[in-house]
């Protein structure tokens, strides 16, 4: 590959990226993954000289760069991605689950859902309270099989087991 081939492809890729990450934030394996499968559509290994290790390179490169400029930041991600899960009734397990599936680091994600001053015990309690009563309304649990229910509901919603449980028993 040509050197004027070569910034034309990387110019290519930079503008594939910009446009993805116009729409939300990412995580660099997200990216990485998405970048992946989108060159290789439209480019062929004799492209790159038969080796795929050119590709790569040339991803590498773009998210370097986007790196240093802050046009991508794993933390910015973290902190997007917890707020919109939240809102979407997940809770804690769920996010930690999803974050790491992503690429991020499991420090990370607690550094975000254990050490920021939001995310506290007490705002844990009341997401937990807000997402039942959404789903099964201001009434309370009279029996066990009701509670059976919506604690399932809740722990598939990726609540922890501690506070379904502590949610059950302020209840009552």
């Amino acid at each position: 590959m040509d050197n004027e081939a070569l910034k034309k492809e990387l110019a290519s890729i930079r503008v594939s990226v910009m446009n993805i990450l116009a729409a939300r934030e990412h995580s660099i394996d997200e990216l990485r993954q998405k970048l992946r499968r989108k060159r290789s559509k439209y480019t062929t290994l004799d492209d790159f000289d038969g080796r795929p290790e050119y590709l790569e390179s040339l991803i590498e490169t773009i998210l370097e760069q986007l790196l240093e400029g802050k046009l991508l930041d794993e933390s910015r991600f973290t902190e997007s991605f917890i707020r919109s899960r939240i809102n979407k009734g997940s809770g804690p397990v769920k996010i930690r689950h999803e974050l790491k599936s992503r690429g991020i680091s499991s420090d990370l994600a607690s550094d975000f859902l254990d050490n920021v001053e939001i995310y506290t015990d007490e705002f844990w309690k009341e997401h937990i309270e807000a997402v039942r009563s959404k789903r099964f309304g201001a009434q309370y649990p009279t029996d066990y099989k009701e509670q059976s229910k919506q604690s399932r509901f809740l722990y598939q919603r990726g609540f922890s087991g501690e506070l379904i449980q502590r949610l059950f028993n302020e209840l009552k």
